[in-house]
């Protein structure tokens, strides 16, 4: 229920920047917000507390945001608040951005590594992607250093998983079929 929730009132607002014209205004005002709610931020906590009105929560993000985002945005919020809808506020706004995303033909790589990556290393794969996906690729770099070395990268649903840990595992899974086998 609450994906399509935040689908229809995502959609909405993509189809009113469409129609202003601001899809790139709209973006990012929306990942503005979205930055400052995210994580551990403490006014996602005052959200998500109870006792306090839709109208209140509604007044601190305004005053908050007013300077920073347009009517249409704070429009926006204001019937997430109205609504009572404000625990769905993120995938609402992530549900948008994607949106954004979409439309422009831009798809996110995850590539995980064991160490850091160069500058030099992320731009070559983002290169590669690009290519090979004929789509604009921006990539999200993490660091998991149980992955011991290579790399995982994640695009459209799609894994590539070159990493020891990987291989490690596909080498005991076939050690064992092999003993299990005779």
């Amino acid at each position: 229920m609450a994906e399509l929730i935040s689908k229809r009132y995502a959609e909405a607002l993509f189809q009113l920047a469409l129609e202003q014209d601001c899809v790139d205004k709209y973006s990012d005002e929306v990942k503005l917000v979205y930055e400052a709610l995210s994580g551990e931020s403490e006014i996602l906590k005052v959200f998500n507390y109870p006792e306090i009105s839709s109208e209140v929560k509604f007044n601190i993000l305004q005053t908050a945001l007013k300077d920073s985002v347009s009517d249409d945005i704070l429009g926006l919020l204001q019937v997430v608040f109205n609504k009572n809808r404000e625990k769905e506020l993120i995938e609402i706004l992530d549900t948008f951005l994607k949106k954004v995303l979409d439309y422009k033909g831009i798809v996110t790589a995850v590539v995980e590594s064991a160490v850091p990556l160069s500058e030099k290393k992320l731009n070559e794969i983002k290169e590669k992607l690009s290519n090979k996906l004929n789509k604009q690729v921006d990539v999200e770099a993490l660091v998991e250093p149980e992955l011991i070395g290579g790399l995982k990268i994640t695009v459209e649903g799609r894994v590539i998983d070159n990493t020891v840990k990987s291989q490690l595992e596909n080498m005991k899974k076939a050690m064992l079929n092999t003993k299990l086998a005779q």
